[in-house]
């Protein structure tokens, strides 16, 4: 079942129920009217029919048969008794009356009732010391008869009514909802080959605008990720292939003829320099992926970052211990933060690293500072820099600075080291003017107990 079906099935369930309680409403309304309208009559007919009794010695015989005839009977099958009512004795009543509607009559001064589709209305009076009961009774048939007519006209509005707003429903809701299914087919034609196609917005102001709006964004984003991921298969294969030729060619190089043991090891110096640049490309490849597709997945810890800190700079001075990092300021109390060690091990060491390789070694400054909820690392560095119109794009991976040519990577360092700090909720900048130097920033925030 289709949306539109479903919305025009509620809604005329809602109207019909609707339209149903108005039709019952309007009956009983009128029905509670006529029989209040009709009882009123009869009370009429009570006071009349009491005033006959009482003025019957004042007329002769002839005049109270005329009167009687003129006001008697207006009503339709109406019927009219007095009785005597006695302590002693039941009264006989010449119409048949239940014992309940008995017990009410001989018992209330004035009542109006309902009985076998006959109203009739009733009064109790005193004469001579005597106790009177009048009743009065009709069959109140133009009233049924209207009541009948109004019920056959609500059935039928009724049973029209359900289908026609069935009908009308399906016609609105497929109208309204027209412009989505445009837009689905529309979007069941784009692909990974037209991706650059968009739905149109009419309304951006409206449900239908804002969808379009979202699906539109998705595919921007979509488009993106397809374009960053063929721009990342590309330059993942060249930096993997460069390698690879390098230690093939070498090898054919050496296995061409025999050579002396000084050409065999300069063959295996350079055969193990392209292995662990392209074991480096491949293992930051992997780790860069990993961060990519586990982040829910990393476990983080508590972390005292002055500890950790020193312990890096220790792991680092040992693994290059021709480095000239100088710690210019760094605080001493325990700031917590929480994290992955691994991983800030891992994105510090290539902030470290770059900075003493794109500085031949020379001295790079240290500071950690505390500001507000944060505490942030900056690693200055006086080496070639990075070119104004690369420093937007220099995050991006296997992205190179174009002064960068002649230095070894894979231009995967900083993209991971990036995502790393991100995932920590931490903030990243880049400040370097080419042949001057460069200055990185990373905040990260403290953890609060």
């Amino acid at each position: 079942m289709t949306i539109s079906t479903k919305i025009a099935l509620i809604f005329s369930i809602i109207s019909s129920f609707v339209l149903i309680i108005f039709g019952v409403s309007v009956y009983i309304i009128s029905k509670n009217h006529i029989e209040y309208d009709f009882s009123e009559r009869l009370k009429k007919r009570v006071d009349i029919t009491e005033n006959f009794f009482l003025e019957k010695q004042s007329f002769s015989k002839e005049e109270f048969i005329k009167i009687k005839t003129q006001f008697s009977h207006t009503l339709n099958k109406e019927k009219e008794e007095v009785v005597e009512l006695s302590k002693t004795t039941q009264p006989k009543f010449n119409t048949k009356y239940s014992k309940q509607l008995i017990e009410q009559l001989i018992h209330e001064s004035n009542l109006v009732f309902i009985e076998n589709n006959r109203q009739g209305a009733s009064k109790i009076f005193n004469v001579n010391h005597k106790k009177f009961l009048i009743i009065v009774t009709a069959y109140n048939e133009q009233g049924q008869d209207y009541l009948a007519f109004l019920m056959s006209r609500i059935i039928l509005l009724i049973n029209l009514g359900i289908p026609f707003l069935f009908i009308l429903f399906i016609f609105i809701t497929r109208q309204t909802l027209s412009p989505i299914s445009k837009k689905i087919e529309l979007a069941n034609k784009i692909s990974a080959n037209n991706l650059h196609e968009r739905l149109k917005v009419i309304n951006p102001k409206d449900e239908l605008g804002q969808m379009a709006l979202a699906f539109n964004n998705l595919l921007d984003r979509l488009e993106k990720s397809f374009e960053a991921q063929k721009l990342f298969i590309t330059n993942a294969s060249h930096e993997i292939k460069n390698p690879l030729t390098a230690i093939m060619g070498e090898a054919e190089i050496a296995a061409s003829k025999e050579r002396s043991s000084k050409e065999y090891l300069a063959s295996f110096n350079i055969i193990l320099t392209e292995s662990e640049r392209l074991n480096l490309t491949v293992n930051n490849l992997l780790q860069l992926s990993k961060v990519s597709a586990d982040e829910f997945s990393i476990s983080f810890t508590k972390i005292n970052f002055h500890t950790f800190f020193n312990q890096l700079i220790a792991s680092y001075n040992f693994i290059n211990p021709n480095n000239r990092l100088l710690k210019t300021k760094i605080l001493t109390q325990n700031i917590v933060i929480k994290g992955n060690r691994d991983l800030l091990k891992t994105a510090i060491t290539n902030l470290l690293d770059n900075a003493c390789k794109f500085s031949n070694n020379q001295t790079v400054e240290l500071e950690t500072v505390q500001k507000g909820k944060h505490i942030i690392l900056n690693i200055k560095d006086y080496g070639i820099g990075i070119p104004k119109k690369d420093i937007s794009k220099i995050t991006e991976p296997f992205f190179r600075a174009s002064n960068t040519i002649s230095v070894k990577g894979s231009g995967i360092g900083l993209s991971l080291t990036k995502k790393i700090i991100a995932l920590h909720h931490g903030d990243f900048f880049i400040d370097s003017k080419e042949n001057i130097g460069t200055t990185i920033t990373i905040k990260f925030p403290i953890a609060m107990d």
